[in-house]
């Protein structure tokens, strides 16, 4: 019996032993995965399906991106799209079955199409079409033509982001009027927009006024972009934002413009305390000045001249009190006295009590960079003072005689000082301690902001390919000498690589000059 016992126990440990080999052979089940192949294969806008359009516009598919760009120029996006997706049972838009070449639909904003394959697998895709250029566009109509820069014209703004921004009150009541001095005067006018009440525009903070630069004489349209990025990059004090945009007046095309906001004391433009006519208190009256120095401006109330003949006018407050003209006047003019003391350069008592330095250096390295024709004394020169604040220098503004796009002073040359020739700053250059500070900026900005900014010229250019393509065919001047054109390089790729030449010139020779302090 127990070698029977044994006989059994054995038979069971091979039997056990067998059945453990054997369930590791069993091979694993697999589920057959189904592969998803749903996709849009190809989008189009055929002319025949859309009345605007008088040739089929082929969009593009990168990913789960397609993007198409429609020529026409009138605001309106509802149309038909004609497309093949491979593996889809059906094509829905918010759970609406689209009909390849039948189905409208209004492209205002990018859209997203649902495929969805007959095993149940979706795909899902953003079609965005922006039209004309593609860059967002500004439709005014006006009560009147505008024929001054002096007095407003009733009229409404009607915007198409054309898919960059999020604008969500695109329909805006405002009038209109002229800007600028010597740009006013060109054949394609800048405008400044006032809104009836304050309002967000192409992502750009909430406020009423705003500037549209015609760039007319700066045929690379790119010199006060490429400006106010360097500034804003830098930190230079209230750099004002800006976006390139399209301009159709009253049905008419006038051509690519930058919009930009207006300077202005304001808590999303110059950030100080507004000052009303009514503080005069010493802890009210000592801040929320906005000046402004322009040669061309008319003396008035409102504008004073310091002992060396600079002619300071008060933009903010807009209507000064006595009290306040005097107060600014005299900080302004203790400044200057400090400036060109004998002791000029002492930290307690010499300019350094009355300005912010390190506000000085980020206003004057952009000016300078960019050999500002205008920055010598003469106009576009704006200072601030906060409350209990020193003296500061911003916003930055007004480029497009710059960077060697003038033909009448040195400014057109890449190599030697200009800002410096100012009569403040020309003092500023005496003092080794500010010279310091400009070469220690200088050397934290030069393989920095300012490579990136060089960087965004070709960028700009090529965002603007179909735009300044629809502007120099509306203004003919590639081939035509504008004041104050250095050079007439017949093409804008030519007119863009002078314009970097000049400036990558100047920046080696600012750099061997800078770093020689």
């Amino acid at each position: 019996m127990k070698a029977m016992a044994k006989i059994y126990l054995g038979l069971i440990s091979l039997l056990l032993i067998c059945g453990c080999k054997k369930d590791k052979s069993i091979p694993t089940t697999v589920t057959n995965l189904t592969v998803n192949t749903t996709s849009l294969t190809s989008v189009t806008l055929e002319a025949k399906n859309n009345k605007a359009l008088t040739a089929d516009v082929v969009a593009t598919i990168n990913g789960d991106q397609v993007n198409a760009v429609v020529p026409y120029m009138q605001n309106d996006k509802k149309l038909v799209l004609t497309f093949t997706a491979k593996d889809a049972a059906n094509v829905t838009v918010n759970d609406t079955v689209q009909v390849s070449g039948t189905t409208l639909t209004d492209f205002t904003k990018p859209v997203s199409y649902k495929l969805t394959s007959a095993q149940g697998s979706t795909k899902t895709y953003t079609i965005t079409i922006r039209n004309f250029t593609g860059l967002p566009i500004l439709y005014l109509t006006t009560a009147a033509p505008v024929v001054s820069k002096d007095d407003y014209v009733t009229g409404s703004l009607i915007i198409n982001a054309n898919s960059q921004f999020d604008q969500v009150k695109q329909n805006i009541a405002l009038s209109i009027k002229g800007h600028g001095n010597s740009t006013w005067l060109m054949p394609k006018k800048p405008y400044r927009l006032k809104f009836n009440s304050k309002g967000d525009l192409l992502g750009m903070p909430a406020a009423k006024n705003w500037v549209l630069l015609a760039n007319y004489d700066d045929k690379t349209l790119l010199r006060n972009r490429f400006a106010l990025d360097l500034g804003t990059k830098i930190g230079a004090d209230f750099t004002p934002q800006s976006r390139f945009v399209e301009v159709v007046m009253n049905g008419v095309y006038q051509g690519n413009y930058l919009l930009t906001s207006l300077v202005e004391v304001d808590p999303n433009r110059v950030n100080i305390s507004e000052l009303n006519n009514g503080d005069t208190p010493a802890d009210q009256i000592s801040g929320g000045y906005l000046l402004e120095i322009d040669v061309s401006a008319t003396p008035d109330e409102y504008g004073f001249r310091t002992a060396k003949n600079l002619l300071f006018t008060i933009q903010s407050p807009d209507v000064p009190n006595a009290d306040q003209q005097t107060y600014i006047h005299n900080y302004v003019q203790q400044t200057e006295d400090a400036l060109f003391s004998a002791n000029f350069t002492d930290t307690t008592s010499g300019y350094a009590k009355y300005i912010n330095s390190d506000s000085f250096v980020n206003y004057y390295l952009v000016e300078e960079l960019m050999k500002n024709n205008d920055a010598v004394d003469w106009s576009s020169i704006y200072y601030y003072k906060d409350v209990n604040g020193k003296l500061g220098m911003g916003p930055i503004w007004d480029f497009d005689v710059a960077a060697g796009n003038v033909n009448y002073s040195d400014a057109k040359n890449p190599t030697g000082w200009w800002v410096q020739n100012a009569i403040w700053f020309n003092r500023l250059f005496q003092d080794p301690a500010f010279k310091q500070k400009v070469k220690t900026r200088w050397k934290a900005i030069k393989n920095n902001q300012i490579v990136e900014v060089m960087n965004s010229i070709d960028t700009n250019a090529t965002y603007l390919d179909l735009s300044e393509k629809q502007n120099f065919t509306t203004w003919p001047i590639l081939n035509v000498y504008v004041w104050p054109n250095q050079f007439v390089l017949g093409t804008y790729p030519a007119e863009v690589a002078e314009l970097k030449k000049w400036l990558n010139e100047r920046i080696s020779w600012m750099d061997g000059q800078i770093s020689a302090y």
